[in-house]
């Protein structure tokens, strides 16, 4: 199977992809913002007063924190846009730009999740590569998700 697709940057999908590599950070950082403010809360039921370190504490990491992160995230794969060339073959995915080009046995992927306009070949923690599915034929992603199932990738 050889499989080559060429694709720009879409802004929408690269938000879609910022927010899904950051959803474990981000979640930990709002639980623990949350728990912060109940804390606050608590403290104040109890009589013991305001506690406003606490109190700005919690609003940091339940609100500013998930923002910077998400933004980040979103900022730099805009930086890294731009054309790229996926080619996907039975040894693996490629990935190149006119700036770098990255290889990936099917060995390095932990599973893949077919998302609407992407699948995502995910490769641990947060690290995963977006193929955009726009101008694929269902049976193009078909052809591509067999592949990954044959090679011992879980999809999901």
């Amino acid at each position: 199977m050889f499989l080559q697709i060429t694709a720009q940057r879409d802004p929408h999908l690269a938000a879609a992809a910022a927010r899904h590599d950051t959803r474990r950070p981000v979640m930990l950082a709002r639980a623990g913002g949350w728990a912060l403010l109940g804390l606050t809360v608590l403290l104040q039921m109890s009589g013991q007063g305001l506690n406003v370190t606490l109190l700005l504490a919690g609003a940091v990491l339940a609100v500013a924190v998930p923002m910077l992160l998400i933004n980040q995230s979103a900022r730099r794969a805009f930086r890294d846009g731009g054309p790229a060339t996926i080619e996907i073959t039975d040894g693996g995915l490629a990935w190149s730009t006119a700036d770098s080009r990255h290889t990936y046995g099917w060995n390095a992927f932990e599973n893949v999740d077919h998302r609407a306009g992407r699948l995502v070949f995910n490769l641990g923690g947060s690290r995963s590569v977006h193929v955009p599915t726009r101008g694929l034929s269902p049976q193009q992603i078909h052809e591509v998700l067999t592949t990954a199932l044959a090679n011992g990738i879980p999809v999901r």
